[in-house]
């Protein structure tokens, strides 16, 4: 789904078992996403189970290039 490399953001929709360390609601930093496995790697967080968060924020091609202004 995603390349390595590109954060986007997703929303905890269940923090279930991991309550001291995600917060319902709250958007995360995916550095990482692992699709085959079933995981999300959360900047500074650790590794979580993609059922637990929506995406909020879908990785945008021109911020992974530097963010250029010119098309």
């Amino acid at each position: 789904m995603v390349e390595t490399g590109k954060i986007f953001r997703v929303r905890c929709v269940d923090n279930t078992l991991q309550r001291d360390t995600l917060s319902l609601g709250h958007v995360y930093d995916v550095t990482q996403d692992n699709e085959r496995d079933g995981y999300y790697e959360l900047s500074g967080l650790g590794r979580f189970s993609r059922s637990r968060f929506e995406v909020v924020e879908a990785p945008n091609a021109t911020e992974t290039r530097g963010k250029s202004g010119s098309r």
